[in-house]
C-alpha cells in the first residue's frame, strides 16, 4: 500500500483514489456551511446557554460524524411573563405558517361568487375592455349600456363630409310625383 502526500494538501492517493481523513472532510463540510448567510445558519460545536429566534443552530450529531443536528431557540411557554426560551430540534418545531388572518382557498371562491371572470361579458363588453363585435358603431342601449349597432364603420364612413341632416338633404330633392313620365319614343326625339 502506497501513500503519496500531494503538494502538502493533505490529500492522500489510494489505491487510485484520492482519500480525505475524517477531520479534513469536518473541516470541508464546517467550512462550506460557514458560507451560509449567519443569520440563517450557525454552525457550533455545543448549544449556547441562549440563542437568537430565526436563527438554525447546527451541531455535530452525537450519533453520526456526517450529519448535524439542528435546533432553533424559541419560546417553549408564552404563559409566563416574560415568556420562556428554550432549544428545539428543528423535527419538533412547527413550522405551519399562522393562516389565522388569511382567507381558504373555500372562501374565495365564496366571495367570487357571482363575480365576473376573465371571460365574462358585460353586455357587449368584455373585461379587457373590447367590444365583443369589432368594425361596428358604437352605441347605448335604452339602460344606458354601450353595446354596437348594426350599422359598419364603413357605412358611417359613407357619411363623412355632410353638414347637414341627411334625411332633411333627400327630402329637399326635386319632387318627380308631379312629373309625367317620358315614353321611349320621347326620349328618341330628345336624343335627335
Amino acid at each position: 500500500m502506497t501513500t503519496k502526500y500531494l503538494d502538502g494538501t493533505g490529500l492522500r492517493y489510494f489505491r487510485d483514489t484520492y482519500v480525505l481523513t475524517e477531520t479534513q472532510v469536518t473541516q470541508l463540510i464546517q467550512t462550506a456551511l460557514s458560507q451560509f448567510k449567519q443569520d440563517v445558519f450557525t454552525v457550533v460545536s455545543v448549544l449556547p446557554q441562549t440563542g437568537n429566534e430565526g436563527i438554525a443552530y447546527m451541531i455535530p450529531s452525537t450519533t453520526d460524524n456526517t450529519k448535524y443536528d439542528v435546533y432553533v431557540w424559541e419560546i417553549t411557554d408564552d404563559t409566563t411573563t416574560p415568556p420562556t426560551y428554550g432549544w428545539k430540534p428543528l423535527s419538533q418545531v412547527d413550522v405551519s405558517p399562522d393562516l389565522t388572518n388569511y382567507y381558504t382557498k373555500t372562501e374565495v371562491d365564496g366571495l367570487l361568487t357571482g363575480k365576473a371572470s376573465s371571460t365574462h361579458i358585460h353586455g357587449n363588453i368584455t373585461n379587457d375592455g373590447k367590444l365583443a363585435t369589432g368594425n361596428r358603431v358604437v352605441i347605448t342601449d335604452s339602460q344606458g349600456s354601450i353595446n354596437t349597432s348594426s350599422v359598419s364603420d364603413t357605412e358611417l364612413g359613407y357619411l363623412s363630409g355632410t353638414t347637414s341632416n341627411v334625411q332633411t338633404q333627400l327630402n329637399s330633392k326635386h319632387d318627380d310625383t308631379n312629373h309625367v313620365p317620358l315614353t321611349n319614343a320621347e326620349i328618341d326625339q330628345i336624343m335627335v
